[in-house]
């Protein structure tokens, strides 16, 4: 399959007016489900408590892939990111 110049687009979606320990280890994880693939990925960090959020209808800390699948899990994203990658022609 040939590879895509485009690149998954990651949201990481945290409560970013709470206290930074609320939702730092959320992150930190899912930044480690990330990182063996971050050249293949966009990522962002964004607000849990914006309208953007209640458009989605996100209530808890998650990662949102290509604005339509939503992790809440680390482990979850960490096992399925290869998969999606390669759905996507990127690896």
């Amino acid at each position: 399959m040939e590879k895509s110049n485009e690149k998954l687009t990651v949201n990481i979606y945290v409560p970013l007016d709470a206290c930074a320990c609320e939702w730092d280890k959320f992150v930190n994880r899912i930044f480690e489900a990330l990182t063996p693939y971050i050249k293949y990925i966009d990522y962002d960090t964004k607000n849990l408590n914006s309208e953007e959020a209640r458009n989605l209808n996100l209530h808890s800390k998650c990662a949102v892939v290509d604005n339509n699948r939503i992790f809440t899990a680390s482990y979850l994203l960490k096992k399925e990111l290869p998969n999606i990658l390669k759905q996507k022609g990127l690896i």
